[in-house]
């Protein structure tokens, strides 16, 4: 497969599961772990526990495409 498309392919896929986990994170509540009013500390532990698991995730499934591919090339 061409190295572009991979790229391309890669950068959709990021922000397809960026999306997904940031939402399912939103569902849960860590209040109790931070003081009260810390909004904007609460809100960077989302963004970063989620930029985590998108990377992760991302790399796990593109290490399955590029197994698939040259196994069926």
């Amino acid at each position: 497969m061409d190295p572009f498309a991979l790229a391309i392919f890669e950068g959709l896929l990021f922000f397809i599961i960026f999306a997904i986990t940031f939402r399912s994170l939103m569902s849960m509540d860590i209040s109790p772990i931070f003081k009260k009013g810390s909004v904007r500390e609460m809100q960077f532990i989302y963004i970063f526990i989620s930029i985590a698991l998108t990377y992760l995730v991302l790399k796990a499934i593109m290490n399955l495409v590029t197994i698939s591919i040259t196994l069926f090339s």
